[in-house]
């Protein structure tokens, strides 16, 4: 099984939707009775947050499709901020969990944006509650944010989170000289 990502195109847009707000997998990210505090959006909400930037062929706000063996089945996205850029993943159907693709997927887009430059640190920034998705980011690299390492702009870490009980985890893209390293224990 092969994973890969390519650029969305305006033509995706419905299916990303669908994905992430109207699979078997969307209560495991958002909704009630589990994510109270994050609804699941309309289309017209998620048309507006995913606007023309999110599609274009370059950008600091992109997203990709994720393909298995060249057929979609989520959605990877990065914003870039300064020299950090938080990434947002979903797997469109539980039948594609526990196969590597969002590990594969986050490790595409971690090249993606090492290519462009000018980006220090990947974040995302997943609810507690995610346990599952938070396993899958840290077999991609991701640990949970340390304040004494820094290395993050303060945005990171203090404003914009979509759940209250989000956790930061992040995975410095930088030479070893731009943080300490952090022991993964």
């Amino acid at each position: 099984m092969t994973t890969s990502v390519r650029a969305a195109t305006f033509a995706d847009r419905r299916c990303i939707f669908e994905w992430m707000a109207m699979s078997d997998a969307t209560a495991e990210m958002m909704g009630p009775p589990k994510y109270p505090d994050f609804p699941v959006p309309s289309y017209e909400e998620f048309l507006a947050d995913y606007d023309d930037e999110a599609f274009s062929a370059s950008g600091d706000f992109r997203i990709f499709v994720i393909q298995s063996d060249g057929v979609g089945i989520g959605a990877i996205s990065y914003w870039r901020n300064g020299n950090a850029a938080e990434i947002d993943l979903w797997i469109g159907g539980k039948e594609h969990w526990g196969h590597g693709h969002g590990p594969k997927a986050m490790e595409e887009i971690a090249g993606i944006l090492s290519e462009i430059g000018g980006i220090d640190a990947l974040i995302i920034r997943p609810s507690a509650r995610n346990v599952r998705a938070i396993a899958a980011y840290r077999k991609a690299g991701f640990l949970p944010y340390d304040a004494k390492r820094g290395g993050l702009p303060a945005w990171c870490t203090e404003t914009g989170f979509d759940y209250e009980d989000a956790v930061v985890l992040v995975r410095y893209l930088c030479e070893a000289s731009c943080a300490p390293p952090i022991d993964p224990h």
